[in-house]
């Protein structure tokens, strides 16, 4: 709660994984697979990144929080 740790982890693959089970449509489809096939950084459209805030919900608070802070930035 206190957020003095910071964790640096690779987790395209199961947020990919989670997209896929859980999202709805082609357009949650096509972003699991862009996610799980991205190499570096990716550009995301703002459809995109309202599904990426709206499945991150289906994750731990911190994974939550940390979503929100990189696409607010």
């Amino acid at each position: 709660m206190a957020k003095t740790k910071c964790v640096v982890q690779d987790v395209k693959k199961d947020f990919a994984d989670i997209i896929y089970q859980f999202g709805r449509g082609i357009e949650s489809h096509a972003l699991a697979l862009k996610i799980f096939n991205s190499k570096g950084e990716t550009e995301y459209d703002e459809q995109e990144c309202n599904l990426i805030r709206q499945l991150s919900e289906l994750c731990s608070p911190s994974f939550m929080d940390a979503m929100k802070k990189v696409l607010n930035e």
